[in-house]
């Protein structure tokens, strides 16, 4: 349980917000019978704090009516003001445990062009979901400006392809599970009738892919050298590269994960080329600073690690 105290001092007295939590639970109550029931401490204990209040506000609060205390004018007032400032007390409490617990918070995400797509979703419903009071953003980009806004610290956590060590000393490094490159197609492309198709048996078709991971560049080089023609489509927006896809004899290069989301959609299936390059690496990035990540940041990488675990 997390208690925020204010204190205010008028000579050797100090006051918290326990006496405000005091008055009112009296003026509530009626008795101070009751009201010491009620806040579990001793009648005596509640009759000095009381006392303490009107020192420090040399004034009086409280006249007695037999067996119960009636406020004065100023109690009263005091009352509602202290019912007001006791609500703030209660909501910065709250809202301090919910930071701390991960059910609250301010997060930016940074997600590398596959991981828009596979992702964005996911942690949108996560949040809406399982907390209250998050601010996500989701910012995409490849891996170098993604990277880069981590280590100016406008993204908390980059989900991205990297197929090294990070590059700054202070950037942590989650490795998820490495995803083979693959191409779809449309149903009833040609490629479909080979029996081993590779890269070669691209030759003629106009293929799409992202800028990264990295390993696309030695696809788009060869595929370059071996044009005769065919348009070589480089975009960071995956769902545009598969409607053309779709509609048309390209070919799309994208990691297995990607691709099979996609084909569960219907209307392209997936060809594995032989000779394609290693795998895509996936990882989750964030930097180990002063300011340190936050409950919250360490809940999304967990349910990111979850969606990526290997089988």
């Amino acid at each position: 349980m997390i208690y925020i105290h204010y204190y205010i001092t008028n000579g050797n007295i100090l006051l918290d917000v326990r006496h405000l939590r005091h008055l009112v639970t009296i003026a509530d109550e009626g008795t101070l019978a009751k009201a010491s029931e009620r806040l579990h401490i001793t009648q005596p204990a509640l009759t000095k704090s009381i006392h303490a209040l009107e020192t420090f506000l040399d004034t009086q609060l409280f006249e007695r009516e037999g067996r119960r205390l009636k406020l004065t004018d100023l109690g009263a007032s005091l009352v509602d003001q202290g019912r007001n400032i006791l609500r703030s007390v209660a909501d910065t409490e709250k809202m301090v445990r919910d930071w701390g617990t991960g059910v609250s918070g301010h997060i930016t995400i940074g997600l590398g062009p596959a991981y828009t797509v596979l992702l964005s979703t996911q942690l949108i419903e996560t949040v809406v979901k399982d907390h209250e009071a998050v601010q996500l953003r989701l910012e995409t980009g490849d891996t170098d400006s993604l990277v880069a806004r981590l280590i100016d610290d406008t993204v908390d956590i980059a989900v991205c392809d990297l197929a090294g060590p990070p590059p700054a000393a202070d950037i942590q490094a989650i490795e998820l599970t490495p995803q083979p490159i693959v191409a779809l197609v449309k149903k009833g492309h040609p490629l479909n009738r080979i029996a081993s198709p590779s890269l070669s048996s691209l030759a003629g078709y106009s293929v799409g892919h992202s800028p990264a991971p990295a390993q696309f560049a030695s696809v788009g080089n060869a595929l370059s050298a071996s044009s005769s023609g065919e348009s070589l489509c480089l975009s960071e927006n995956y769902e545009a590269l598969v409607q053309v896809t779709r509609a048309t004899d390209m070919v799309t290069l994208l990691p297995l994960n990607l691709a099979q989301t996609y084909e569960q959609q219907g209307d392209v299936v997936i060809v594995a080329l032989s000779d394609l390059p290693q795998s895509s690496m996936p990882k989750i990035l964030y930097r180990e600073t002063a300011r340190s990540l936050s409950p919250l940041g360490h809940q999304l990488i967990r349910h990111i690690k979850s969606r990526f675990a290997t089988p």
